[in-house]
């Protein structure tokens, strides 16, 4: 049988795969997201790129799923409940496992990445949204029914902004780049991306500043909520915001500190590692552990 399996990390634009051997990653490439027809063929135009069989390959995706390989919706994708490893088995003939995008990303940091060697661990995911993944006692742990670790949807103030979810005050709408983008337009600075707001904040702008302390500040909070809760050794700070490096980790550190319990004050906070290949990665592992 075939030493390769295929890790796949399926976004909202792009597809990115990769072929692994011996747990590391041989070759990547990408294929667009074709998000017409509710999906329907995003799955045909990831099978057609693979370049040859795999003992398996590991499914990422953008919503809850479960332990069964059934999806309980990706919105961003156009599909409704779902089971889309089989459609990929299916398909191309290799047996497939599906896990959400942040709980690959957490598994690959906790196995070869940042938190290599811990073995309770929260992967906090910033990007358009807040996402998470929960590695406890050396095992991801998705929860129930596919959500565990939905750490942007912590209520923050239940009168406070819109959230995607339908839900007011989320932690989402503070501590992600869309979040950071509204506190920056409410601080008199419209129009700006988080990475701008970012560098005006660095650069000593005032008004960014005060945009980059709030996201800051509610990411602390959140994070110290989850950690009374699950109580980790490490908290890993990924996703594509995550690129403010140290900037932004002391400040969600430092918020962490001001909020969290006193018993687990001792948590250690690093910045993801693997950085876009962290999806690939992680499903590949899943992948492997089958």
């Amino acid at each position: 049988m075939s030493e390769y399996y295929y890790g796949i990390d399926v976004g909202g634009t792009t597809v990115k795969i990769g072929l692994f051997s011996d747990g590391k990653i041989i070759d990547h490439w990408q294929v667009p997201t074709d998000t017409t027809q509710k999906g329907k063929n995003i799955l045909p135009d990831i099978v057609r790129s693979l370049p040859e069989p795999a003992a398996g390959a590991g499914l990422a995706v953008p919503g809850a799923a479960l332990a069964d390989g059934t999806v309980n919706r990706c919105i961003n994708l156009g599909w409704d409940a779902c089971r889309p490893g089989d459609e990929f088995e299916s398909l191309s003939g290799i047996p497939c496992r599906v896990l959400n995008d942040a709980n690959a990303a957490a598994l690959a940091e906790q196995r070869v990445g940042a938190a290599r060697g811990y073995q309770d661990v929260l992967y906090v995911s910033l990007g358009t949204g807040v996402g998470a993944g929960l590695i406890l006692d050396g095992r991801l742990r998705p929860g129930a029914f596919g959500s565990a670790g939905e750490l942007g949807h912590f209520c923050l103030d239940p009168n406070g902004p819109l959230c995607s979810c339908g839900n007011r005050g989320c932690l989402e709408t503070y501590g992600s780049a869309t979040g950071v983008c509204r506190l920056g337009g409410e601080a008199g600075l419209p129009g700006l991306s988080s990475q701008e707001l970012f560098e005006l904040a660095k650069a000593g702008d005032e008004r960014a500043a005060s945009a980059v302390d709030k996201a800051g500040d509610a990411l602390g909070r959140g994070i110290a909520a989850a950690c009374a809760l699950i109580d980790p050794q490490a908290v890993v700070i990924g996703g594509g915001m995550s690129q403010a490096g140290q900037f932004l980790l002391d400040k969600v550190s430092a918020a962490f500190q001001h909020y969290a319990f006193h018993a687990c004050r001792n948590v250690r906070f690093f910045l993801a590692s693997l950085g876009q290949d962290a999806g690939i990665t992680g499903a590949a592992l899943y992948a492997l552990e089958n």
